[in-house]
Formats: structure tokens, C-alpha cells, sequence
């Protein structure tokens, strides 16, 4: 069984052929278009994997924010009850840190009390401003900053996944092209298969 090729001499292969007269280009480039394409839909593939780590970490920092919100949930406590929540989603892509403040409202009943959650908007591209806060309890505020620091440095790294995919877009376009004009300008040197196309995400 051959040993597998490390990434440096994988890299040195195609530089050693590329001005080789003894190799077959024609089928070389076939290889190298093929494995560019999966090289993309691998990445593809990657981002979504990876955006899914960052909402698994979001979701910790917002496990460590109600901690200590029970924490608090005593009459005891100083600044009882705290009012303010975070929530982690992923939907679409789109991965959402947010904050909203809840109001507890006596029951008819007289038995408890219902919650109503007013979701606050984040004006600030990464993190919320502190005004958002200004209802906060002094416990909750100190909380509160702690958390938007670790929710920004994830929003910070979606936002740059994001610039990936929009890369990744691109590059899937240009791979097309290059595969077109190779087609047309030496049609003996690029005939691929098309089934190996980069999903369309």
C-alpha cells in the first residue's frame, strides 16, 4: 500500500509537473479542476460545521449568563429579580446572539406572575451599547458586560465566516469560467466531467 502524500510534497508534485514534458497535462488538468471544485464544496461543507461550533460556544457563554441568574433568584439577593435574558440561534445561516428584557406581571389569579420578554435591538454592528442596559440590576450589568464580550469576539468570527461563503461564491463562479475558457481555448486540455459540481449554498 502506498504511503499517504503529506501536504508538502502534495504541493511539490504539482509544482515538480506543472513544467514537465513528460507528463500527460491533459489529464492533469482534468485533475486539478476536479480537485479544485471539491477543495470548494469541502469548504462549503466546513463553514456550516463551523458555524455550528460558534452557536455551541454562543450557547456556553449564555449557559454561564443564567447561571447566574439563578444564582440571584432569591429574596435575599440584592437586585432580585434580574430582568434581562440572552438567547442563542442558528437558523439559515444566520446565527442571532440576542438579548431581551423580561417583565413580571402579577397573574389574575393572584397565584405567580406572568413573563413578557421585550427583545432589544442591537444597534451596534458586533455588541449591544450599553444604554440597552441601563434598566439592568448592578449584579446583572457587571453579567452582562462580561458575556457581550465573549458574544462579540463570536460575532466578530460569523461575520467573517460569512465573508468566506460570499468568497467561496465567488470562487465557485471563477472555477466555472476558467473551466469554460480552457474548454474553448484547448478543448484537449479541460474536457471534465460535470458531476462533481460545488453544491449551490
Amino acid at each position: 500500500m502506498s504511503k499517504r502524500m503529506t501536504h508538502q510534497e502534495i504541493c511539490e508534485e504539482w509544482e515538480s509537473v506543472s513544467r514537465a514534458h513528460n507528463v500527460d497535462h491533459r489529464r492533469g488538468t482534468e485533475a486539478a479542476i476536479r480537485q479544485c471544485r471539491q477543495f470548494l464544496a469541502a469548504i462549503h461543507q466546513q463553514a456550516d460545521v463551523e458555524q455550528a461550533r460558534y452557536r455551541y460556544l454562543a450557547q456556553r457563554l449564555c449557559d454561564h449568563f443564567w447561571s447566574h441568574n439563578v444564582a440571584h433568584r432569591t429574596d435575599s439577593t440584592s437586585g432580585y429579580p434580574g430582568h434581562f435574558g440572552c438567547r442563542v440561534r442558528l437558523r439559515k445561516r444566520k446565527l442571532e446572539l440576542s438579548w431581551y428584557y423580561n417583565c413580571f406581571v402579577p397573574k389574575k389569579s393572584g397565584e405567580g406572575r406572568s413573563v413578557f420578554s421585550e427583545y432589544i435591538r442591537k444597534e451596534g454592528r458586533f455588541r449591544y451599547h450599553k444604554p440597552a442596559f441601563a434598566r439592568a440590576q448592578d449584579w446583572e450589568k457587571v453579567v452582562i458586560e462580561d458575556i457581550e464580550n465573549g458574544f462579540e469576539l463570536v460575532r466578530r468570527l460569523n461575520a467573517n465566516l460569512a465573508q468566506l461563503r460570499r468568497t467561496l461564491k465567488s470562487s465557485t463562479h471563477l472555477m466555472a469560467e476558467l473551466e469554460a475558457y480552457l474548454e474553448e481555448t484547448a478543448p484537449s486540455l479541460a474536457k471534465v466531467a460535470k458531476t462533481e459540481e460545488v453544491p449551490n449554498k
